[in-house]
């Protein structure tokens, strides 16, 4: 064969090639879809061991948080909720709350908003949905009433809010106290977030009171482990555990009848940052706003019954519902007269736990030296549950660490000096 006729016959050969190159070079490049979204998945919780340094009961938001700052202290722990953690008899069990940043003006509990809302967002941003959602609050004030603004909080007349907040009927002698950096939070779904944090598991047990090894200074467990030390974070259970100290007057379970009304499709003006939480001193209810389309909640902040929180109905009741929602309808016709007619989406009953002075209650049991207890703030302790649990945590380490005045057992008993 010539070489001519050699180099005829390779370049033919090369032809199929040279097309099936240039068309696949023509064709449009697919791409592929984009991978899911992974969830952050933490490491599982550590089996239970015979002997921990601190036994916690109650697995609601103060309990978790007292176990999550235990355990970054290096304490080994175990945690005890006799229903389950935030189980629905809790009053953590709600699916979301407020984190107030005036807190009434309370000096002592706005001294608490920053850690906890740093805990909750850095909290939030490990979860594999997002549990906090940025949100203003607006306090209004009664007639005469001075509350001292606390930090980053101004002080505004209706005159002022009524062009920023036209959602709500302000007259100009209004006053309110605004906050900027509030924020709703995920309730029953922030406890069991900082528990799975904190590699925990919550175990259904009934834990009775403090029994004390004295031979070898431990706690006795129920199922025959010991702890060095131990927590009760248990709420209003509190009086079930401790009757002689704390009784009904002293520490219960209050009641709100609580409802959710749905602002019409496409609204968004209900919904933060549109509408800030509304805790309107000045008439008595409380609203907050439409989160995850569960509709604007609103309640008298006035507790209407003392109940028991093993057995009382969490529905709205008949009677009382009927006379709340009324009330409640009454009070949107003036102050947000776009949701008067709006239909409740939702209601329930559900409670918080109050002392008589409306204070937390952060304690030492009597002649008890390493046994806590933890319960009360009137509601304001699930949202500033990260700073509470911290600071439970600091007693645990140091046994001499001054109690609070304000929270001391004695204050509530009439022991105090």
């Amino acid at each position: 064969m010539t070489l001519e006729r050699r180099r005829l016959l390779a370049a033919l050969a090369a032809v199929p090639a040279a097309v099936a190159l240039g068309g696949a070079a023509k064709e449009p490049k697919r791409k592929d879809p984009p991978e899911p979204r992974r969830s952050r998945r933490r490491k599982g919780a550590k089996a239970p061991e015979s002997h921990v340094d601190v036994a916690v009961i109650g697995a609601g938001a103060i309990g978790a948080w007292t176990a999550w700052h235990l355990v970054r202290q290096g304490k080994s722990v175990r945690l005890f909720d006799a229903y389950g953690a935030g189980n629905g008899r809790a009053a953590s069990s709600l699916a979301s709350m407020m984190l107030d940043p005036v807190q009434g003006g309370d000096a002592l509990y706005a001294g608490l908003v920053d850690d906890s809302l740093a805990a909750w967002r850095k909290l939030s941003d490990t979860a594999s949905l997002p549990m906090l959602t940025p949100c203003a609050a607006l306090t209004t004030l009664a007639a005469g009433e001075t509350l001292a603004p606390p930090r980053d909080t101004t002080r505004e007349s209706g005159a002022a809010l009524r062009s920023r907040f036209t959602q709500v009927a302000w007259r100009d002698e209004d006053a309110a106290l605004f906050a900027e950096k509030g924020a709703m939070i995920a309730g029953q779904r922030g406890v069991l977030e900082a528990i799975l944090d904190a590699q925990l598991t919550p175990e259904t047990v009934v834990m009775p009171a403090p029994l004390r090894d004295k031979r070898r200074d431990v706690y006795a467990l129920p199922d025959g482990g010991t702890a060095g030390g131990i927590v009760y974070a248990c709420g209003a259970w509190l009086t079930e555990l401790f009757p002689q100290i704390l009784t009904p007057q002293r520490l219960s379970a209050v009641r709100h009848q609580l409802f959710h009304f749905g602002p019409g499709q496409g609204d968004v003006q209900f919904r933060p940052p549109a509408m800030p939480a509304l805790i309107d001193r000045a008439y008595g209810f409380n609203l907050l706003p439409d989160v995850e389309g569960a509709g604007v909640r609103c309640w008298r902040i006035a507790a209407d019954a003392s109940v028991d929180p093993d057995s009382f109905d969490r529905r709205a009741d008949a009677d009382a519902g009927a006379r709340a929602l009324a009330d409640v309808r009454q009070w949107l016709t003036g102050r947000l007269p776009r949701l008067a007619a709006a239909p409740v989406v939702a209601s329930a009953a559900a409670h918080d736990c109050r002392t008589a002075t409306g204070d937390l209650l952060l304690d030492r049991l009597p002649d008890q030296p390493r046994a806590w207890v933890v319960g009360g703030a009137a509601g304001r302790a699930f949202a500033l549950a990260p700073a509470i649990g911290a600071r439970v945590a600091a007693h645990v380490a140091d046994a001499a660490r001054p109690v609070e005045p304000r929270w001391a057992l004695a204050r509530l008993t009439g022991s105090a000096p």
